[in-house]
């Protein structure tokens, strides 16, 4: 490959002639100036030189007299490059020291690489010259120095000339520098601009600040580099249509992607810039973040949503209970129509296929009119006195069937449970619904529990927490390792055709139903769950009274007194009102009660000092530190320290997620308090 040695002071010049002779698949090695290049000409292995004239050191003209003048170097072929030393004698004296081609910056590419081939090929304008035909040192040194003191007084007058028109320009150009660099700066919209390469060239600071960059981090990349790949084709269809047409886009939105990888949407408006000769030199762009009114506009929309949905809703129910009274009218004649055709069917005819299919649509109209009237209150039940372990033990096989191998179904029945009045046929729609939500949370399986309890509330409880009457109840509780619910799900899943499953995977009526049920039987329904770590539905089923039992009294809830206690207890609960009944009823029968909404304060409050802590009560689910790694902590800042977890989840699902040991002291919640001090008495006893 041919190897050509470019000599230039300017850095600038140097890299662009160094990128069009390689483009053209010549080898470049550049240079600064003439001792330099004189040194690596002296190694060998040079082809041909292109010099600029005026350089430090040595310039052009000495670098050629030498190259020249030397034996070994006298056949690599010059040519000179300037942009200063420009007129004819400059030219001839050029030629005269041995100069091969003389090219006056700047010059069309073309030409240029025309005359590097031309001298390469020996078929220049003028050969090398001969040993002979060259300049005595003396009168090359005469030459020189008459170019030199002439240039050097063209440039003295011409300075001359210019100085008092520069300084005046240049005070202009600084006052109106000064003016557009505080509007420059002043802007809260970004500006950038860009060349024709798409290179960042400049920006202001309201730019490099919506961006992440640092000014010369973003003169490495260009306005493409920066755009979601995206949104590529979209925007250069509006340079090429409009940008470069018509001078100036139409104000558009794209994205960006900052240097965090964060990618946000703006709008902006592109204008061509071009120099006096009206050569495109590069696009300017006005740029705004419109994150917050995008925000914003997705925030009104989810309002209207709202509001259409909440006017869905009011219409659904204003119309449910009589339409669907009317529809099941409707339905009982279809059931006893098709009994009737049956009964005139032999069992070969071909049409009891096509009945039995009326009869699974009519059947599936029937479950959707018990849902409507669920949520409405106004299904027609027939409520009897049940036994619900046994109850639930004979829907759980019907739930294993329908949820599937992936997910196990664990019945955990509790001992002694009371009897309860109710449909039957309620229980097994309520425990379905439920599964058919748990096993939708756990695509890829997992574990469905359900547990029951005998627990009771007295009015002291009842009074924190609206929904609750006092009395005694079965406590049915339903749990899943699935993904959980943020806030905004819990406060909305009870509501007629709220869903988070997609349009065609559910009706949003299920847990609209499960509510409804609970409602119209004097029950009710709590639900724990957090993202992340699945969620627990609590059912509270009451138990059935006096003679309506039939099978043993539950009776009404225990008025025993709390056992009174003495000792310190650090109480640990986020809930900021169950904190402080806890710790208020337990300072009425005597305890000490240190209160702490979060891990941190009770560790501070243990480090603390005074009087020894006998009991951690503390909550298993919190923000970051749940109650397991809490005790664990504390115990060693008081060893003697014992423990009570409680939980709104039940206790079986949390050993099984690894929240807290098995066999470790729990209550679960909601609980009385003469339950919670029969339990701290019988920790501290042991």
């Amino acid at each position: 490959m041919i190897n050509i040695l470019i000599v230039d002071d300017q850095e600038e010049s140097r890299y662009l002639l160094e990128a069009l002779l390689k483009g053209n698949g010549y080898a470049v090695e550049p240079f600064a100036n003439g001792a330099e290049a004189l040194e690596r000409l002296r190694l060998g292995g040079i082809d041909l030189i292109v010099s600029d004239i005026l350089m430090p050191v040595m310039d052009g003209f000495a670098l050629c007299h030498k190259v020249k003048t030397d034996e070994a170097l006298r056949q690599i072929p010059l040519v000179f490059y300037t942009a200063t030393y420009t007129g004819p004698q400059d030219e001839a004296f050029a030629l005269k020291i041995g100069a091969d081609r003389f090219l006056v910056k700047p010059c069309e590419p073309d030409v240029l690489m025309e005359a590097v081939r031309s001298v390469l090929e020996g078929s220049g304008d003028r050969a090398a010259c001969p040993a002979q035909e060259l300049l005595e040192d003396k009168d090359v040194f005469k030459l020189y120095n008459e170019r030199l003191v002439r240039k050097l007084e063209e440039k003295m007058l011409q300075l001359e000339k210019e100085s008092t028109s520069l300084r005046e320009a240049d005070q202009s150009l600084r006052s109106s520098e000064k003016k557009y660099r505080r509007l420059h700066e002043s802007m809260t919209d970004g500006f950038v601009y860009v060349d024709m390469q798409g290179f960042v060239r400049e920006s202001n600071e309201a730019y490099r600040k919506m961006l992440g960059y640092a000014e010369e981090e973003l003169s490495r990349l260009t306005y493409q580099a920066l755009t979601p790949e995206k949104w590529h084709a979209l925007e250069e269809d509006i340079v090429q249509g409009q940008v470069l047409q018509k001078g100036c886009s139409d104000v558009y939105e794209k994205e960006y992607r900052k240097k965090d990888g964060t990618v946000f949407p703006v709008e902006l408006r592109t204008f061509l810039i071009c120099d006096d000769s009206g050569e495109k030199e590069g696009m300017w762009a006005i740029v705004r973040d419109i994150s917050e009114r995008k925000r914003a506009e997705k925030m009104q929309k989810e309002l209207e949503e709202q509001l259409h949905q909440a006017q869905k809703m009011e219409s659904v129910g204003r119309l449910a209970g009589g339409v669907a009274h009317d529809f099941n009218n409707m339905l009982a004649v279809i059931f006893i129509a098709i009994e009737l055709i049956r009964m005139k069917l032999s069992d070969a005819d071909p049409l009891r296929e096509n009945l039995l299919e009326i009869e699974r649509a009519t059947t599936r109209a029937r479950d959707i009119t018990r849902q409507l009237l669920a949520f409405s209150r106004k299904q027609i039940i027939e409520p009897k006195i049940v036994a619900l372990n046994e109850l639930i033990a004979e829907s759980v096989k019907g739930i294993i069937r329908l949820i599937g191998e992936d997910v196990e179904v664990h019945f955990i029945p509790g001992q002694g449970v009371q009897p309860v009045l109710i449909d039957p046929s309620q229980v097994d729609q309520v425990l379905i619904n439920l599964a058919l939500n748990a096993r939708d949370a756990m695509p890829d399986g997992g574990t469905f529990t359900i547990e029951t309890a005998n627990v009771a509330y007295d009015e002291a409880y009842c009074r924190e927490h609206i929904d609750f009457k006092p009395g005694r109840y079965v406590s049915v509780s339903v749990s899943d390792e699935g993904h959980g619910m943020d806030r905004e799900t819990l406060e909305n899943i009870f509501e007629p055709f709220f869903t988070t499953k997609e349009a065609w995977k559910g009706t949003g009526l299920g847990l609209a139903m499960v509510y409804g049920v609970m409602k119209q039987n004097g029950g009710f329904v709590n639900v724990y769950s957090e993202v992340g770590s699945g969620t627990t539905f609590k059912l509270y089923f009451p138990c059935a009274e006096g003679d309506e039992q039939g099978v043993g009294g539950c009776g009404q809830a225990e008025t025993a007194e709390p056992m009174r206690g003495s000792g310190a207890i650090l109480l640990v609960e986020d809930d900021a009102m169950l904190c402080r009944i806890i710790r208020t009823s337990l300072e009425t029968i005597g305890y000490s009660v240190t209160a702490a909404a979060t891990p941190a304060e009770a560790i501070s409050a243990a480090e603390r000092g005074g009087a020894a802590h006998v009991l951690l009560l503390t909550d298993i689910v919190m923000p970051g530190m749940n109650g397991m790694q809490l005790s664990e902590k504390l115990r060693a800042v008081q060893p003697a320290m014992k423990v009570l977890f409680m939980s709104g989840y039940a206790e079986n699902v949390i050993v099984h997620r690894g929240e807290v040991e098995a066999g470790r002291h729990f209550i679960q919640k909601p609980f009385l308090i003469q339950d919670l001090t029969r339990k701290i008495r019988e920790i501290l006893n042991q």
